[in-house]
């Protein structure tokens, strides 16, 4: 018979057996992430020496291509390139895909796009399909891409160097996108994005906005809501000289081109909101 002893000690060993295997699990959670974290600081120091498109495109996709992404784009999606014969830096998506999309016009609808206007954070396909209503058409979009071997994805919101928004988006056939796969993927994105603007324009990074007085900008919060010079005047107890004083000084800071122009610059640049 036992005395006991024996028994305990079992329980020590199954303890210690358990304990081991959550800290092999750990260590092999810590060197898969490791391993993420090294294909981006590869990938970054990769596209800094890139002077060509066609080969940081290449290099994007060899990233992609470990985690079974097999077709990517990256462009913009607002301002004059965007309306451009060709909006993208680059983009390889299934020749069959494109001309599917373009028969069905989904462009007025792709959630992509739509996300990229309207949000900063970086999504996967499955997400983005979550969030749209049971009625959104862009719902159409997701079904169709599978029968096209895109089957989850990501889209990452990014800006170019003159303030325009951009987007990266990609897919393949594969399951759902994980939290830290998808952290990876964003960052080694944005690096592609920022290569592609470097090439495209020749290195220009952008410049500060220009300084606006409190007065300009009290004036342009009211503007774009609509008001006229009077309106602006009686609100802000001001003469409509004073005014037009001031909404010229705030075009000329902004190299505005119109009065809508100048509207249209001082929300993009976060002047004022609508």
């Amino acid at each position: 018979m036992s005395d006991g002893g024996g028994s305990a000690h079992s329980d020590g060993l199954a303890r210690w057996a358990q304990g081991g295997g959550a800290r092999e699990t750990w260590r092999l959670h810590v060197a898969h992430e490791a391993q993420f974290g090294g294909q981006v600081l590869e990938f970054l120091a990769e596209v800094r020496e890139l002077n060509d498109m066609t080969e940081l495109a290449a290099a994007f996709r060899s990233v992609l291509a470990r985690h079974d992404i097999t077709a990517a784009a990256c462009g913009w999606v607002s301002g004059p390139k965007a309306s451009s014969p060709n909006p993208f830096h680059f983009a390889d998506w299934p020749q069959d895909w494109v001309a599917h999309y373009r028969q069905n016009n989904f462009i007025q609808i792709d959630p992509a796009p739509r996300w990229a206007r309207n949000s900063g954070t970086p999504l996967s396909w499955s997400d983005l399909f979550d969030s749209l209503s049971a009625r959104d058409p862009g719902r159409r979009i997701f079904e169709a891409s599978k029968r096209f071997g895109l089957w989850e994805g990501m889209v990452i919101p990014t800006r170019s160097t003159d303030n325009q928004l951009g987007l990266v988006s990609f897919a393949g056939a594969r399951g759902k996108i994980g939290p830290t796969e998808q952290s990876v993927l964003a960052a080694v994105a944005r690096a592609a994005f920022d290569a592609a603007e470097r090439l495209e324009t020749k290195g220009y990074v952008g410049r500060p906005c220009a300084i606006l007085s409190a007065r300009e900008i009290e004036c342009l919060a009211i503007l774009v809501r609509g008001h006229s010079d009077q309106q602006l005047a009686k609100l802000l107890g001001l003469s409509i000289p004073t005014v037009r004083f001031h909404l010229a000084n705030a075009r000329d800071k902004l190299g505005a081109k119109s009065r809508t122009h100048l509207v249209a610059l001082a929300v993009a640049q976060g002047y004022v909101c609508l």
